[in-house]
């Protein structure tokens, strides 16, 4: 991809798991890539880097004005900002807690869609957004259900732009993990105090019988953002090893 093609990309939550991999995923394919994050991930090779809370309107406000002071445009937006949570009961998890995953979670993400929207549509933009769910939206959990809840909300997220968004040329879809290897997977497991054996449970579940990698989920976030598959939008494109196979996607 020449420098004049180049795609300038936009990645929250760029130094996690899944985030750093969609980083040096559309590196490779020679997107330019701006990160956005808390705080940088050490030794990452990032085309350019800004500090953001997703929860901060106005900073999310003035970090995308700033990415096209430097480069000019927005073309893609991979949103991967997210957290799980610290309570797995919902019978012992406070408001608070429910509220402040949903903010980060939900909020956070109808903020930053709805501002790179504005921003591509104003420009002219042809572009793509791309938010990650999570398969935990399609079924009822019994733990960590902010997490669960707020996840559906990014669907309908996606769906709604999706709809407000395709006459501008823009296409919006969302990515749906699985159980994939990254620290909020840790996390979790390490929160159920047996996390090997956790691990083990879960895997077997799966008919692919193990869990995802970060790569993997950043391959399919690769395809859904080419520019030659702006077509494509509306999808809600499971990345999880079988799950589901048979209740619909």
């Amino acid at each position: 991809m020449s420098r004049v093609t180049q795609q300038v990309t936009l990645v929250t939550g760029s130094s996690g798991g899944i985030g750093a991999a969609v980083v040096d995923v559309l590196r490779s394919r020679g997107d330019i890539v701006v990160g956005a994050d808390r705080a940088p991930l050490d030794g990452q090779q990032i085309d350019d880097f800004f500090e953001l809370d997703v929860t901060d309107e106005r900073q999310t406000k003035d970090v995308l004005r700033l990415i096209v002071e430097r480069h000019g445009r927005v073309e893609a937006l991979i949103h991967c900002a997210g957290v799980l949570g610290g309570t797995a009961d919902p019978l012992v998890t406070t408001t608070e807690e429910f509220e402040r995953i949903m903010r980060v979670n939900a909020t956070g993400t109808f903020t930053i869609t709805r501002e790179t929207a504005t921003l591509m549509r104003d420009a002219g933009t042809t572009g793509t957004i791309l938010l990650l769910s999570s398969v935990a939206a399609k079924e009822a959990r019994v733990d960590y259900l902010p997490y669960n809840a707020s996840k559906i909300a990014v669907l309908h997220i996606m769906w709604s732009m999706a709809k407000i968004l395709g006459p501008a040329g823009i296409s919006v879809n969302a990515v749906n993990p699985g159980p994939v290897n990254t620290p909020m997977w840790s996390q979790l497991a390490d929160q159920s105090g047996a996390a090997h054996a956790a691990r083990v449970a879960r895997a077997a579940q799966l008919p692919m019988k193990r869990f995802a990698e970060s790569v993997e989920v950043a391959r399919a976030v690769e395809f859904l953002t080419a520019p030659e598959n702006r077509y494509i939008t509306g999808v809600s494109l499971d990345v999880a090893g079988g799950a589901h196979l048979g209740m619909g996607s």
